[in-house]
């Protein structure tokens, strides 16, 4: 990790933190969670409560000592969801994830795991480098049609940023993580390709004992890593 620029950006990318064998066998387990097995393709939350692999996964020793620097002392676990993101796949609107989590300023983040080698045409994040500078900005309600296979919070609200933060797509390799800063504007392209699925995990941490929103959806609780 490399704190400087993720202080300054928002945002930091390590690739090779996954192997192409380990990124394998998360997809392969993703065929038994329920969203897959119903043929609907929705993200799975909280694949770690279900599946040992995926808490191994969000228990990482790289991911793990990269999100402690980012969060600035020992975490825990939060959550951890799977996103499917077939061909067809709308994309997740732009917003903050504190505005979910309601975590203390630079106590929560997240390390969004590529599964497959990532592109704008199959789905890649986009950002608002600094944007996670302004703190906690106001929402406006979303006008766009909602998509069963994305998350249900992805289209209700839209964040509103801004003029002079530019957003930038971040294609990533497979294997690579992006470690997202709580307040970073953030979102995702449409999985416009014709046979590119876009899986990704999707691990969230905070500072050891500090305070959160569960959440009626998420229902998230703390994981000892």
């Amino acid at each position: 990790m490399d704190l400087d620029y993720f202080n300054e950006h928002g945002y930091f990318i390590e690739e090779n933190v996954f192997s192409t064998a380990e990124c394998d066998e998360f997809i392969e387990a993703s065929k038994k969670l329920e969203s897959y097995v119903k043929g609907i393709h929705y993200p799975q939350m909280m694949p770690h409560r279900t599946d040992a692999l995926y808490l191994k996964a969000l228990r990482k020793p790289q991911v793990v000592a990269s999100i402690a620097q980012a969060v600035g002392g020992t975490p825990v676990g939060l959550q951890t969801e799977f996103f499917y993101c077939k061909p067809g796949t709308k994309g997740f609107g732009r917003h903050q994830d504190n505005f979910f989590v309601e975590a203390p300023i630079g106590a929560f983040a997240s390390a969004w795991c590529a599964l497959t080698d990532v592109a704008v045409e199959n789905g890649a994040l986009i950002v608002w480098p600094g944007s996670h500078k302004e703190g906690l900005l106001p929402v406006q309600k979303a006008t766009g049609q909602k998509d069963e296979k994305q998350d249900p919070n992805a289209n209700n609200e839209e964040t509103v940023i801004p003029s002079h933060y530019k957003p930038i797509n971040v294609a990533v390799k497979k294997g690579s993580v992006v470690y997202i800063h709580a307040l970073l504007v953030h979102g995702s392209n449409s999985n416009t390709s014709k046979d590119k699925w876009r899986q990704v995990l999707l691990n969230t941490y905070i500072r050891k004992g500090e305070k959160f929103r569960p959440g009626n959806y998420a229902k998230r609780e703390p994981v000892e890593l």
